[in-house]
């Protein structure tokens, strides 16, 4: 399953560099298919504008790779739809 989420990541035309950067930075800080992060620390350790990874992140999950995880109405992380891959 992994691997088929490796490949159609790999695969889709639409990511950009800053978005497998983001995506890397996430999955090189979560041991789990989730990982509660703000997008502050995320642009802090990748140094890029807040506007960048907030787009990456909105592409990823367009791209249905990630998917937000919202407490209460607060986006506390994201989630790795590592499952729903074909």
């Amino acid at each position: 399953m992994l691997k088929n989420w490796f490949r159609k990541i790999a695969l889709n035309k639409n990511l950009r560099g800053e978005d497998y950067r983001v995506l890397l930075f996430l999955l090189s800080n979560t041991d789990s298919e989730t990982i509660e992060i703000s997008q502050s620390l995320i642009a802090k350790n990748l140094e890029f504008k807040q506007s960048r990874v907030s787009r990456a992140l909105k592409n990823l999950s367009e791209q249905k790779i990630i998917s937000k995880i919202i407490i209460a109405e607060k986006l506390i992380g994201y989630r790795f739809l590592i499952s729903e891959s074909n």
